[in-house]
């Protein structure tokens, strides 16, 4: 007989924030998760599906476009208009809002501050629904393997505000008695952006989730038979101890083309391009360490078409690009290194975790293996 399974992730959540929450008093069996490379875009992929980015293909939000232009060239039309209008927030929600009706984007889409410039050579990898798609870069997901085995399966619409998407979710807990449930959790990613770790913002966001967590369980229990809980992170987050202004590096940069996320600096070029940036980035004298596509490999990140970059920056944890293309000042960070504490994922369970299960990567087949179904 095998279970029925209700896992809910927690965006966020690494081992700090879980001791922080008190471990959610009826899941006793924890544990830590080795991380990824990169960001929730690349952490998720490798929860659902068991793969590494190397394999799914995912560590960021933006990445290369191929040869012709990606989804996001038409956007460099932006930059016709003045930046106090163009960096508008508003103006790029709709924009971000017509991309993806115009192109029949189902995935996250978000343009932050990137310059307009820069959009002529970007795209978006994910262009579908993470946990609606069969597969994400050839690699099957859990989700995917359970609607293929005939299970039923619910998957919180993400694209709803956070109580309602709650509601909703306790809602068809109740109602339909599915076999596997995946439940989304964000509001604490952002409060520890904007607050940091020790802030009354984040405990509180905390205490709603442990209450929606304790209400879900009751949920997906009172439909009968047995129930596996499982509550995951993808990472944790370290507080900003310093801000790095990227501008005037990017100055002496011209001519190579970079794109400046919040903790890293990607880079395409040839050899002798990526030898004058490297220059220039340790003449800057930067806390962080230079990756080139062998310690890229090391990590499991992506480099097959240097879709991310042929080489990049990584700042030391702790440190933030502000202004970057995605963003501004924040108290709470993550996208460090793999060996950072931050770069940890939480996982808490009512069912004791597998002494394998060690990285996101072992999350998906522990799940298989709970619901019976095969990769």
């Amino acid at each position: 007989m095998h279970s029925r399974v209700l896992i809910i992730f927690v965006d966020a959540l690494g081992p700090l924030q879980l001791e922080a929450a008190g471990g959610f008093g009826g899941l006793p069996y924890r544990g830590q998760l080795r991380g990824i490379l990169g960001y929730s875009c690349g952490a998720l992929p490798t929860l659902l599906t068991g793969a590494p980015p190397a394999r799914h293909g995912r560590m960021c939000l933006f990445a290369q476009a191929a040869e012709g232009g990606g989804v996001l060239a038409p956007l460099a039309l932006l930059g016709l208009l003045p930046r106090v209008v163009h960096e508008r927030g508003r103006l790029r929600r709709l924009a971000a809002w017509m991309l993806a009706r115009q192109a029949r984007l189902t995935g996250y889409v978000e343009l932050y501050r990137v310059p307009p410039e820069v959009f002529r050579w970007l795209d978006l990898p994910e262009r579908e629904d993470l946990f609606a798609a069969d597969r994400i870069g050839g690699c099957e997901t859990f989700l995917s393997a359970a609607r293929r085995a005939g299970l039923r399966v619910f998957a919180a619409p993400w694209q709803l505000p956070e109580e309602q998407r709650w509601a909703h979710t306790e809602a068809v807990l109740r109602e339909q008695r599915p076999d596997l449930v995946f439940a989304y959790a964000t509001e604490l990613d952002g409060a520890l952006h904007r607050a940091g770790n020790d802030s009354a913002e984040a405990r509180l966001a905390m205490r709603r989730i442990t209450t929606r967590i304790e209400r879900a369980c009751e949920a997906m229990r009172a439909g009968g038979g047995e129930v596996s809980t499982i509550v995951v992170g993808d990472h944790g987050m370290a507080d900003i101890g310093r801000a790095v202004d990227p501008r005037g590096l990017l100055r002496q940069l011209r001519g190579v083309r970079a794109f400046v996320d919040s903790t890293m600096m990607r880079f395409w070029g040839d050899d002798r391009t990526l030898a004058r940036a490297r220059a220039l980035v340790e003449r800057a004298e930067l806390p962080g360490q230079w990756l080139d596509t062998g310690a890229l490999d090391a990590r499991q990140a992506p480099t097959h078409g240097a879709p991310y970059g042929r080489a990049l920056f990584l700042l030391e944890e702790g440190s933030l690009f502000a202004p970057s293309f995605v963003g501004g000042a924040m108290r709470g960070m993550h996208g460090y290194d793999v060996d950072s504490p931050s770069a940890l994922a939480a996982i808490a369970s009512d069912t004791p975790i597998p002494e394998g299960c060690r990285s996101l990567t072992d999350v998906a087949p522990w799940v298989r293996s709970l619901l019976g179904v095969t990769a």
